[in-house]
């Protein structure tokens, strides 16, 4: 009985020295932390009484000091205004434990994580830090002092490390999630390109930034053809190098373009990308776009819409009207098209209509539905019943648009028999 008490109470001793420390300075926790990290807790300091009782909370929540491991935690106050003194104070009481204003958060309370060096590595703020939930907040931490403890020995091997070793260090450690990389990505890059001018590493492309991505597309865009800019866009998705960041910013970027210029036809592209986009990582900025996009950027062309400038935009082909059709039995359909807003008119150059794949009835002739209607009404003459009709509009805006090919011209189109 002795001999399992006392393996019992080597145990808990055992046990009871691991786990999360506290310290009030950086001259007490310096000798805690060891192989893992600083966890400050950041609040208002005199202005905001209930964000103290916020951390203090979690300071203490099981949760939390479970997701930290062997981690120190500190208090971090922050007082309204800094005054030079109060910086004097805080730097002696937080010693090797600084940031700066580019990796600070934009709102207290805040955690902050310095790895064992006293590097700023990680930071968890936002709004939900008003209300926080422990179990969220521990899942958050666990991840970032993870990826801090990973980052850590990469950081050290890198200063010792040249040439393409170096940058295969470096660009390990910018790619470890939800945490600070070793440089801003357009200074890494800029590294990346003396040390390894091949991109043989492929860390140039992986930590581009996406708006870099933007700026490309643009000036194709811009200064060569918008479908030249598609196909970059479709070659960056090809490219199995890049990260699920920069490609929520190659569909974005695709979806711009066909918002702008593909017209009706490229609806089923913007949907696409929409989903794709979402599907890559739902809780992202971009990915929560996704469905106004489906929603408000997919033009459609149906009897109860109408046309509109997306319509008309790229129109060297038959349209398919959209949705049901009162065409079933035999006889005769007219086809207006009705003018209803806009600086230009619809041309038209033929109604078709098809059961299924067969073509069962056409009317080709010009047409001008404007301010002024020119021939705009469509004869179809059936001898059969259709089962299912698909009506095709060909229109022709060659020399009705701006000079910029933009078509400002909206009508609805109606079907009588």
């Amino acid at each position: 009985m002795k001999t399992i008490f006392a393996s019992l109470l080597f145990a808990a001793c055992i046990l009871s020295a691991h786990g999360v420390q506290y310290a009030q300075n950086y001259a007490e926790a310096k000798d805690k932390v060891k192989d893992n990290v600083y966890v400050l807790f950041a609040y208002a300091d005199g202005w905001d009484d209930y964000s103290k009782k916020l951390m203090e909370k979690l300071m203490k929540d099981e949760q939390v000091k479970a997701a930290a491991g062997d981690a120190v935690f500190m208090p971090f106050p922050v007082p309204n205004v800094l005054t030079d003194e109060l910086k004097k104070a805080r730097d002696e009481r937080y010693g090797a434990l600084r940031f700066d204003d580019d990796t600070a958060p934009r709102s207290y309370p805040a955690i902050l994580i310095f790895n064992k060096h006293g590097r700023h590595s990680a930071v968890i703020w936002g709004d939900f830090m008003r209300s926080p939930d422990p179990t969220q907040i521990a899942e958050m931490l666990q991840v970032r002092v993870k990826g801090v403890i990973r980052q850590t020995p990469l950081l050290e091997q890198a200063e010792r490390a040249q040439g393409i070793d170096k940058v295969k260090l470096l660009g390990e450690a910018a790619l470890i999630k939800d945490v600070q990389p070793p440089d801003w990505p357009d200074r890494l890059v800029n590294t990346f390109k003396k040390l390894d001018p091949q991109d043989t590493t492929g860390y140039q492309k992986k930590l581009r930034p996406p708006m870099s991505f933007v700026g490309e597309a643009l000036d194709l865009e811009r200064n060569k053809d918008w479908k030249v800019a598609l196909n970059q866009v479709d070659a960056w998705l090809h490219d199995p190098v890049y990260n699920d960041e920069q490609r929520q910013a190659f569909h974005a970027i695709a979806i711009g373009l066909l918002h702008r210029h593909g017209g009706i036809k490229g609806a089923k592209e913007i949907c696409m990308h929409a989903q794709a986009m979402k599907a890559i990582n739902p809780n992202t900025v971009l990915a929560k776009t996704a469905d106004f996009v489906m929603r408000d950027w997919v033009p459609s062309f149906s009897l109860a819409e109408g046309w509109s400038p997306e319509v008309l935009q790229d129109c060297n082909d038959p349209i398919e009207l959209e949705g049901p059709l009162p065409i079933s039995t035999p006889g005769t359909y007219k086809i207006a098209f009705i003018f209803t807003r806009g600086r230009h008119a619809a041309c038209i150059k033929a109604v078709t209509l098809y059961d299924g794949d067969k073509k069962v009835a056409e009317d080709r002739h010009v047409g001008r539905s404007g301010l002024e209607h020119i021939d705009h009404i469509y004869t179809l003459t059936m001898t059969v019943p259709v089962k299912q009709p698909r009506l095709f509009i060909e229109f022709d805006q060659s020399h009705d648009r701006d000079s910029s090919g933009y078509c400002d011209s909206y009508g609805m189109i109606s079907i009588t028999h």
